[in-house]
């Protein structure tokens, strides 16, 4: 046999399929994040990224930070499955339909829970002010941030309204609603925004008038007594 007879090549390996975008893996069809498969705080590798779970959160956030990208950008993956961790994470025994996650969780404690609870949920804040959300909006946020953690402190209607107003789920629906229309969502967090300024200034109003009625009772009751 000549030289050219017993040359050969070796096979190529057989190469593995694709999955199709639209495909489901373990955690759920892609792009439905905030389901109860979604996962929780863990290494993640999208995109061939395989970073941990919060160094691959920071590049997505940048890369939905530039300035070329339109208003109409999406919200970040990891900014949805973090609040479904502090909102949904849990299914409430004995209530059905009602899901409670790690911010109403660790409200129970008092004072310390709290607090925890309002350093977590002000890692979506300040994820919306990275992510360009409109000052309104920002203001509108920490509101929500604010409100939940004032009543939190209340002990036993602190947890049940932190299950119930879900504070993270509402910045992270508002952040989607600033990237897609940013003029109409501050028009209605300025609305919002001179509502609550409102309130506050009729209740320190009130707060006002009660005190002084009270020190007028005291004084005419000393007046009385002397």
């Amino acid at each position: 046999m000549g030289r050219g007879s017993r040359s050969w090549r070796r096979p190529a390996a057989p190469t593995a399929p694709t999955a199709s975008s639209g495909s489901s893996g373990p955690t759920g069809p892609t792009g439905s994040p905030g389901s109860p498969a979604a996962p929780g705080l863990h290494p993640v590798a999208r995109s061939g990224d395989d970073a941990w779970y919060p160094v691959s959160a920071w590049r997505e956030l940048r890369r939905s930070r530039g300035r070329d990208v339109a208003n109409s950008r999406p919200v970040p993956d990891w900014m949805r499955r973090f609040s479904w961790v502090l909102d949904d994470a849990f299914a409430v025994p004995g209530l059905p339909g009602r899901r409670v996650g790690l911010d109403g969780v660790v409200s129970i404690v008092p004072v310390a829970g709290d607090a925890v609870g309002l350093v977590l949920s002000m890692v979506i804040v300040v994820a919306g002010v990275a992510a360009g959300v409109s000052i309104p909006t920002i203001v509108r946020m920490l509101l929500h941030v604010g409100l939940e953690a004032l009543v939190g402190l209340v002990p036993f209607v602190g947890p049940v309204f932190n299950m119930a107003y879900k504070s993270n789920n509402r910045n992270v629906r508002l952040i989607e609603r600033d990237l897609t229309d940013r003029r109409a969502t501050r028009r209605s967090s300025l609305a919002v925004i001179v509502l609550s300024l409102a309130v506050l200034a009729v209740g320190a109003l009130m707060l006002l008038m009660l005190t002084v009625a009270g020190l007028l009772i005291l004084v005419w009751m000393v007046s009385r007594l002397f």
